[in-house]
């Protein structure tokens, strides 16, 4: 793999996660300190390690668990302090993190079904939408502007969001989910 190309894709995915990589550590190390030298050396382990990883797995599950492991030895080597919580404590932390990871990933694919459902919607339906959620408008000023009555455009919304809920689920089932 060509350096500069093996460089790019570890920053995508670092950058990434970064935040995530130390809120884990923060969330087992108090010490200020500490928690920074816990970050670089978690840092260089992933790029040392890059050519390691495994792209069809989540790379902010792979650094998290480095991070724990740096948590862990950072622990065994000043062992005059007790540790601050216990393995099943961290191995939640971790799932919290795995889980809202999985959750991120399943609204970026409902969201693309739903902007694919709303590109295909007449242009008066997208109108509706984007005053409403878009520009917030109430109710009363979408009904003057486009005219018509607040009844008339409660009862439009109400189809086009039940339109789309079905159109978004159609679209994820079709695509596995």
């Amino acid at each position: 793999m060509d350096p500069a190309d093996r460089h790019e894709r570890f920053l995508a995915h670092f950058l990434r996660h970064q935040d995530d990589i130390a809120a884990v550590v923060g969330s087992m190390v108090r010490d200020p300190h500490l928690r920074e030298d816990i970050l670089q050396e978690v840092a260089m382990v992933l790029w040392r390690k890059f050519d390691e990883y495994d792209p069809s797995r989540s790379f902010g599950a792979w650094a998290r668990g480095i991070a724990v492991r740096k948590v862990l030895q950072a622990w065994s080597r000043q062992q005059r302090l007790p540790a601050a919580m216990a393995p099943d404590t961290m191995e939640a932390i971790l799932s919290a993190f795995d889980n809202t990871e999985a959750e991120a990933q399943n609204w970026a694919e409902r969201e693309a079904a739903l902007e694919h459902c709303i590109a295909g919607l007449p242009d008066k339906s997208k109108q509706l939408l984007e005053l409403r959620y878009r520009k917030g408008w109430s109710l009363q000023a979408i009904a003057d502007h486009v005219r018509s009555t607040l009844d008339a455009v409660n009862k439009a919304l109400s189809r086009l969001r039940q339109a789309l809920r079905e159109c978004v689920e159609r679209r994820l089932a079709e695509a596995g989910r």
